[in-house]
């Protein structure tokens, strides 16, 4: 592989930092915060050499299209999985149905611990902060069924929410973390159950 200069070396370290602690690869204005340099641009062509050179491939159009492909040590970088990004909400399609999935972001296998039933969904609101915030993507593990006291991606008619599952004897409980929202109360049949969250993405 060819020669780094020293910002390509930084931005590479800055890739395999982010992609290892969220995750996720960095946006372009996050690397330009983290290496001191005013125009998206200048990062922009940093990151079309590092593709050059064979270190990263970039995927598609959105913010975090990066994926590293070696270290500046030219060790391979770990294994990566695309996982659908979903839409807020499914307008009465299956939440994974094509029509629905709004891009395919690069994460970590070692992040999503193998698990393959895994997509993406970017949190509307506070309902549930701090933990979960407005911009924030939580990571959603698919299934139907939830365990008390986990947050669940549901769907109510046509409307996604994030909140925490409490079933009672007659009705469900969706249960927000933040104490000024009101808690949801539906009956059983009222709810579709999508995934349960298994970490967040925070939003920068």
């Amino acid at each position: 592989m060819q020669k780094l200069s020293t910002k390509q070396t930084k931005i590479l370290e800055i890739i395999k930092r982010s992609q290892e602690e969220f995750g996720e690869a960095p946006t372009i204005r996050e690397i330009a915060k983290e290496i001191r340099v005013k125009s998206p641009h200048a990062v922009s062509h940093h990151l079309t050499q590092l593709e050059k050179k064979g270190y990263i491939r970039r995927n598609s159009d959105s913010a975090r299209n990066i994926v590293l492909l070696a270290d500046i040590n030219h060790k391979p970088a770990p294994d990566l999985v695309r996982v659908p990004l979903v839409g807020w909400s499914s307008g009465g399609v299956g939440i994974l149905a094509e029509e629905n999935i709004l891009d395919w972001i690069p994460i970590s296998t070692r992040f999503l611990k193998q698990d393959a039933n895994i997509y993406l969904l970017r949190v509307k609101g506070n309902s549930m902060a701090p933990r979960i915030e407005d911009g924030d993507i939580v990571i959603v593990k698919k299934q139907y069924t939830a365990e008390v006291g986990e947050a669940v991606v549901a769907l109510i008619g046509d409307e996604t929410t994030v909140k925490k599952y409490i079933p009672k004897d007659d009705h469900i409980v969706l249960q927000p973390e933040n104490s000024e929202f009101e808690p949801l109360i539906v009956f059983p049949d009222e709810l579709r159950i999508q995934g349960v969250v298994k970490g967040v993405l925070k939003y920068c």
